[in-house]
């Protein structure tokens, strides 16, 4: 009967350290109970990422895709391969100046890949020449997300030029979701997704083929109703 309730206590989520101390015994005991009833034990990764979501996962991907969101999905996945950090290996990352671009990978995050409202955090660079109050209110209101969810804000030196100052009214934002499971699927859906658009592009003999570079400019956009 423990046997079976040591089990049921790990498979639950309990790391070995706390299912040994919940039955007052070794680590080496419940070790030798789970690797006898042929239980794979965790790796070090997974038992972390576990603790850090003991409620489960902060997101719920959506599996069935209408043609708009799979085209919203094509979109983001695009900006995420020439815009987002690929090599950050914790969290999701997408910078930009660009409000429509910005709009694009937020929703993408919050339709498609179902992350919790709350999850979504922001973090601003700025010029000395921009309010920050203006500039962290304009995101807040523009992307729908909470002024709480603004971790910190980095002012750079004067800016030379004015066009920077064209380009950059409210700073560059960087959107982010710490979460490595949530990072391994979308960075597995960027890889499925640059295969394509090369196949597309092998096949009509150029480059430049429609969605392998799904740049939009803040003039171009037109947003969509998603659920």
């Amino acid at each position: 009967m423990q046997v079976s309730a040591i089990i049921r206590t790990y498979k639950k989520g309990n790391s070995i350290n706390e299912t040994a101390a919940m039955f007052s015994l070794s680590t080496r005991k419940i070790r030798d109970i789970l690797y006898n009833n042929n239980i794979i034990m965790r790796s070090r990764k997974e038992a972390s990422y576990i603790k850090n979501n003991k409620t489960g996962d902060p997101f719920n991907v959506l599996t069935s895709l209408t043609p708009e969101e799979e085209h919203l999905k094509a979109m983001a996945l695009g900006l995420y391969l020439t815009e987002g950090n690929t090599k950050n290996k914790n969290s999701i990352r997408f910078s930009n100046s660009n409000p429509a671009l910005v709009k694009i990978f937020v929703k993408f995050l919050k339709v498609i890949c179902g992350v919790r409202t709350d999850k979504i955090k922001l973090s601003l660079i700025i010029y000395p020449d921009i309010s920050q109050k203006k500039a962290r209110e304009y995101w807040s209101d523009f992307l729908g997300l909470s002024l709480k969810q603004f971790t910190k804000t980095t002012i750079l030196k004067n800016r030379s030029n004015s066009s920077s100052k064209k380009h950059s009214e409210f700073g560059t934002i960087t959107i982010y979701v710490h979460n490595t499971k949530l990072l391994g699927i979308i960075k597995e859906w960027a890889r499925e997704y640059a295969h394509v658009a090369q196949l597309v592009e092998h096949i009509h003999g150029k480059d430049g083929v429609a969605g392998s570079n799904p740049a939009v400019g803040s003039g171009d956009y037109k947003e969509v109703k998603y659920g």
